[in-house]
């Protein structure tokens, strides 16, 4: 069985996938708890282990040290030109974020369609995939992306650098109505966090549409519902872009562990070979 870690900037989380390539057990820890964190139960156990991780040199000795007694191959992500199906088209491909890499692999072998897939964490990432045909088959186009603060951390931010803005991010209520005009400054500031994301993720999907092909909103990561919630409330079925005068509906799907998901394909020999 194959064992994922995702050591993304404040969380790590993993995930166990049987021969099928089901997951049989998943779990999650803040980063500075992962030296203690039971990643397996006793019942368990794995021969491969694939890690993605942003999370910095002294999070992956860590992660090193906690996961060597499992006397599994261990292979540490780096992206590449190409591998699973998909072109990275990075100026330098090996310094695109390993999460997003797993996470664009994980789409497009998913959709095998045009995607902007959105990972809403700590940062949220808005990445765009193309669907490219050749002779006697398709492969998906990495063309490119955006990198924001995530809408947590877009408030924090705000305190950090005013004098007068409240320092704490505002818990924020996924069913509630989040209007624009907001009458008093938290809700100000978690409008403006919010809408802000929207507009970025909406940018994308209105320059992939005229590619001529519809594409398939994907989200994933802790704000994935929040950002979901926040599109039907802005009367978007799911989404919707123009496509010069004509309006393009978008598929927006939630897709829980896109990241394991990926690492997992890029376990297996008959992708992991760069082509």
């Amino acid at each position: 069985m194959v064992l994922t870690i995702d050591a993304g900037n404040t969380k790590t989380k993993w995930a166990l996938f049987d021969a099928n390539g089901n997951i049989c057990h998943q779990d999650a820890c803040l980063n500075t708890e992962i030296a203690t964190a039971k990643l397996l139960p006793n019942t368990l156990s794995c021969t491969q282990i694939v890690i993605s991780n942003v999370a910095g040199a002294q999070r992956a000795e860590q992660l090193q040290q906690h996961i060597t007694p499992y006397q599994a191959t261990i292979t540490w992500v780096t992206a590449s030109k190409k591998a699973a199906g998909v072109v990275n088209n990075y100026t330098t491909p090996e310094s695109l974020g390993t999460d997003r890499w797993a996470a664009l692999i994980a789409a497009w072998h998913m959709q095998h369609a045009t995607c902007v897939v959105v990972n809403a964490g700590t940062a949220t990432t808005i990445d765009a995939i193309i669907r490219r045909e050749n002779a006697d088959s398709s492969y998906g186009e990495f063309i490119g992306g955006m990198i924001l603060p995530g809408i947590t951390l877009m408030q924090t931010s705000l305190g950090a650098a005013t004098a007068l803005l409240p320092k704490a991010a505002v818990a924020i209520n996924q069913q509630a109505s989040i209007p624009p005009f907001a009458n008093n400054t938290s809700d100000a500031i978690v409008s403006g966090a919010i809408h802000a994301t929207l507009g970025a993720i909406k940018q994308m999907l209105q320059a992939v549409t005229p590619q001529g092909q519809k594409p398939t909103l994907i989200l994933s990561g802790g704000n994935a519902g929040l950002i979901q919630q926040a599109l039907a409330q802005q009367d978007y079925s799911d989404s919707s872009v123009l496509d010069g005068k004509k309006t393009v509906t978008i598929t927006a799907t939630i897709v829980d562990n896109l990241v394991l998901q990926g690492l997992y394909l890029l376990a297996q020999p008959a992708m992991n070979n760069n082509s």
